[in-house]
């Protein structure tokens, strides 16, 4: 009979379980850092969540090059009165 106290079972990852849609970009760069690291071999997977991952830099990426900042309209919000 083993006396010795069993080691806790790891705590799975947030990501795990999750659809790849559902995954935000920090898991979906964990989940490839994890999947390179203990399954190489797993190349579907692999090119399932680095696509992902680079659909969703490039929408980002467009979205932040294209997102146009309205000029402040004048008089509006600011601090100086007219004449000074």
């Amino acid at each position: 009979m083993n006396t010795e106290p069993r080691a806790a079972p790891p705590v799975p990852a947030p990501w795990t379980g999750k659809p790849v849609r559902r995954l935000t970009a920090a898991e979906l760069a964990e989940a490839l850092e994890y999947l390179e690291r203990h399954r190489p071999e797993d190349d579907v997977l692999g090119r399932a969540l680095a696509g992902e991952f680079a659909r969703r830099t490039a929408a980002t990426e467009f979205a932040t090059r294209t997102t146009v900042t309205p000029p402040a309209a004048p008089g509006f919000g600011g601090s100086r009165r007219p004449g000074t």
